[in-house]
């Protein structure tokens, strides 16, 4: 009998190979980066051709310039690929509704709403590690010049932002349907609800490899506490019974991540641009900023010791609730 996560499985469902499912997980990653790469190509060609020179690092270093405008709306038209081929084999080939994966329309908005907060208090809850982690010692808002919030207030930078919120809303709802939705409800129907959820964690993490761009140690923390988080929004779904929650508060995790230090780059640096405040914070986020630009300071623990013992709390409460039920 289909362990269900969310809701029973028809009859006539298929459950995809736990093994399978994860071969699946990695070729929709990589079908999904085609437009990334060809979009890469086409610009890389393009700017060759303007400036007569043909120089890769050059153009890597363009495209890493105009991350707002050229790689962002890449990396989204992935995202948006690789949820459309998520949905397809649901219902295509697993022959299952949506509600099996957490994904209902019943107080969708609701519950939306709800899970937008969540993200923020996140990101709250791991800026707070970081203060306590860093109490003493130099932080990286003392780098900072003297902040003047109406350079950060342009109508291009409130474009930018407008478009980032919306552009992670987006990503994140993604990647909550992909690992959380669809890929954590098929391996707890092989699998069991408790290696389900520890292995599409884990899967998430191991999507997040380009940090070790930084260095070893670096990569082994951040790629630690990305898990966490992951566990975190794992978590959250099994407490609501739903991705929907999870999914608004990865997307609003993600936006708030970027957007806030970008505004604070902006209002302390007269000489940066939303462009350029954007492609520096990307870099440093995402964890390609490389070895030379990242410092293992306390604050680099703060989100694996925040979302490791709020996922303890949570796990602690689910088992509560458990015995109660």
């Amino acid at each position: 009998m289909t362990q269900a996560l969310y809701a029973p499985w028809p009859e006539t469902a298929r459950r995809t190979w736990g093994w399978g499912a994860l071969g699946l997980m990695v070729a929709g990653y990589l079908v999904s980066s085609v437009p990334v790469v060809i979009g890469t190509v086409i610009y890389t060609i393009a700017l060759t051709a303007a400036s007569g020179a043909a120089d890769p690092m050059a153009a890597q270093s363009a495209l890493s310039a105009n991350t707002l405008t050229v790689l962002l709306p890449l990396m989204l038209l992935q995202f948006i690929a690789w949820g459309v081929m998520t949905l397809l084999w649901v219902k295509l080939f697993e022959k299952r509704p949506l509600s099996t994966i957490g994904l209902s329309g019943r107080d969708f908005a609701g519950r939306y709403a709800l899970g937008l907060p969540l993200g923020l208090l996140l990101v709250v809850l791991v800026s707070v590690a970081a203060a306590l982690l860093n109490m003493g010692a130099p932080s990286a808002a003392d780098s900072l010049g003297e902040m003047d919030p109406a350079r950060a207030i342009s109508q291009a930078a409130l474009i930018g932002y407008a478009g980032l919120f919306v552009g992670f809303l987006i990503q994140g709802g993604v990647e909550e349907l992909v690992f959380r939705g669809w890929l954590m409800s098929a391996l707890t129907a092989r699998w069991g609800k408790m290696l389900g959820v520890i292995v599409a964690s884990f899967a998430f993490a191991v999507l997040h490899l380009h940090v070790f761009i930084s260095g070893l140690m670096y990569g082994v923390l951040a790629l630690t506490g990305i898990g966490l988080t992951g566990l975190v929004f794992s978590l959250t779904a099994l407490w609501r019974r739903s991705m929907i929650e999870a999914a608004a508060a990865h997307g609003a995790f993600n936006a708030a991540a970027v957007i806030a230090p970008t505004f604070a780059l902006m209002a302390s640096d007269p000489n940066q641009t939303i462009h350029t405040a954007v492609a520096e914070v990307f870099s440093s986020a995402t964890g390609m900023a490389g070895v030379e630009n990242v410092s293992l300071g306390p604050e680099t623990y703060a989100q694996l010791i925040a979302m490791g013992g709020l996922s303890v709390v949570m796990i602690i409460g689910l088992i509560m609730r458990g015995r109660k039920g």
